[in-house]
């Protein structure tokens, strides 16, 4: 008996070590131990959906939606303290799996989604003290993106509608934040190649494929082909939705398709409560850009719309496949 145990705690130990107590189910991660070292209890997998959020990709408007969700099908949401500090290491990235796993400790049993402004952090691989918990973690991962060029543009004037003079960039950007907004128009700074909107291949900017490769180092040099192809294949194994502000429509039917548990229920509530009420009436937003404007941050930003379209077709397939099933 002594041995059995004994032998038991080495497995265990041997599989800490390794990272061995998780499985795969139907392209969720499942967290914890497998059922039969749950000392024949029965077993109640808790479920989460971690969001996270692409600057002025619309994620404000997504954040609403979870909120008033929560009550409609009973789970709880849970804004993680957002900094502008996005790229964590080993130990920040631990951190933040200690922090989910101490709201699931006393969400008694309910979903929880949480939302931050961070790199793609794979849960799954933080497993170290995973053992404490006694029920497994179904997770979804989910985030949007936006054409990169209305990004830039919806960035550079919400900094000038908002300025934080006292904000502090992360270190592993290259670009410094402006001293003065003297320049008041994107075509202007452009057209005077101000580094708050130049985009130099090779330099680091917080721009959305980082949001999807994590926090390597490579991640967020610009036009990297390594950091494009790591974002992608986290895209394609580990996020079940990755939206699209332009294919709204599409993103919403996706999202309440495969991820029930949180999004039942979203077309309908987006378009009574958001669509036609609350019309945005901002009629000062600002112009397009010049088409040969476009053109020089287009050629900058290769790689960004390489990932943006192959988001935007992953998207349209699982929307496709959506409106299939339901005919």
């Amino acid at each position: 008996m002594a041995t059995n145990k004994w032998m038991l705690f080495l497995a265990m130990l041997v599989c800490s070590v390794l990272g061995w107590y998780y499985h795969s189910v139907n392209g969720n991660c499942i967290f914890g131990l497998p059922n039969h070292h749950r000392l024949d209890q029965p077993e109640k997998v808790k479920e989460i959906l971690f969001f996270f959020r692409v600057p002025k990709t619309g994620s404000e408007m997504t954040v609403l939606l979870l909120q008033w969700l929560q009550g409609i099908n009973g789970f709880r949401h849970v804004r993680l303290q957002n900094t502008v500090h996005r790229r964590l290491d080993t130990f920040e990235q631990r951190n933040l799996r200690e922090e989910v796993l101490g709201v699931l400790s006393v969400s008694e049993g309910l979903p929880v989604a949480f939302d931050r402004h961070v790199y793609f952090t794979d849960l799954e691989r933080l497993y170290s003290g995973i053992q404490r918990t006694s029920e497994a973690i179904k997770v979804n991962y989910f985030s949007s993106l936006r054409d990169p060029i209305d990004r830039i543009v919806s960035q550079f004037y919400y900094t000038r509608a908002t300025p934080r003079p006292d904000i502090k960039l992360p270190p592993h950007i290259s670009t410094p934040p402006p001293t003065s907004y003297r320049f008041q128009t994107m075509e202007e700074c452009l057209e005077a190649a101000e580094p708050e909107c130049s985009f130099v291949t090779g330099q680091h900017y917080d721009l959305q494929i980082p949001y999807f490769c994590g926090h390597d180092e490579h991640c967020t040099q610009l036009n990297n082909a390594r950091a494009l192809e790591q974002a992608k294949s986290n895209v394609e194994l580990h996020f079940r939705v990755v939206g699209v502000l332009e294919q709204l429509n599409c993103t919403l039917r996706v999202a309440e398709k495969r991820i029930g548990t949180f999004f039942s229920g979203v077309q309908q509530l987006y378009f009574n409560e958001l669509l036609e009420p609350k019309k945005n009436k901002n009629y000062g937003r600002p112009r397009q850009l010049r088409e040969d404007l476009q053109m020089v941050l287009r050629n900058n930003l290769t790689m960004e719309y390489m990932f943006y379209t192959f988001v935007k077709q992953r998207l349209l397939e699982q929307c496709g496949e959506s409106q299939n099933e339901n005919q």
